[in-house]
């Protein structure tokens, strides 16, 4: 069996966007998190209730889920512009986490997204290339989430040094808080008096 995908990444908030550097055309994304309990495999089709999200899954891919099922996964539908991705995330652990993604066809998944019975969260994202292997992803939410401003970057290991910039406020990667999941199920509108 090859070895699952992994996602290592570090989160910051943004605390005052207007030192942020010229962003650029962004791209939207709306989110939704469905219940873990309702995802199965059948037939090799990772599926929703009646739904099938993703079709002929490789032995791997099959294993993998599965593999996650035993754990506090999160199964996820992404819109950006035209495309719709299916991922699902294991648990985080040391900054990292298994991260298994498919591009699907939009009108498979579109409505169930856009039908906003799960939590979920609007976005737009913008991103600031530092090479050819860094890039940071500074996200810029709406709705409930309005008024949060985060950076993310993704590397290939926790410890990968990578550049500060002056803009980046307090690191909140192992903040649970802060995962779009979490944000989705306890908005930021709610969370915000707290910090």
């Amino acid at each position: 069996m090859q070895a699952p995908p992994v996602e290592i990444e570090r989160r910051f908030r943004i605390l005052d966007p207007s030192v942020l550097p010229p962003l650029g055309a962004p791209s939207r994304m709306l989110q939704c998190y469905l219940p873990h309990w309702k995802i199965e495999i059948r037939d090799s089709s990772l599926c929703f209730e009646e739904l099938i999200l993703v079709s002929g899954l490789s032995a791997d891919e099959i294993q993998g889920v599965e593999d996650l099922f035993e754990a506090k996964f999160t199964p996820r539908i992404r819109l950006v512009g035209d495309c719709a991705f299916v991922t699902v995330k294991g648990p985080l652990k040391n900054g990292a986490r298994i991260e298994w993604e498919w591009e699907v066809p939009t009108h498979r998944v579109e409505g169930l997204v856009s039908s906003f019975r799960f939590p979920h969260v609007l976005k737009h994202r913008h991103r600031i290339p530092i090479d050819d292997e860094l890039t940071w992803e500074v996200d810029i939410f709406e709705g409930e989430n309005h008024g949060l401003v985060m950076a993310e970057i993704e590397l290939p290991s926790f410890d990968h040094p990578y550049p500060r910039p002056d803009w980046l406020g307090p690191e909140v990667t192992l903040d649970n808080r802060f995962g779009n999941g979490a944000l989705a199920r306890e908005p930021w509108i709610d969370l915000r008096d707290e910090i």
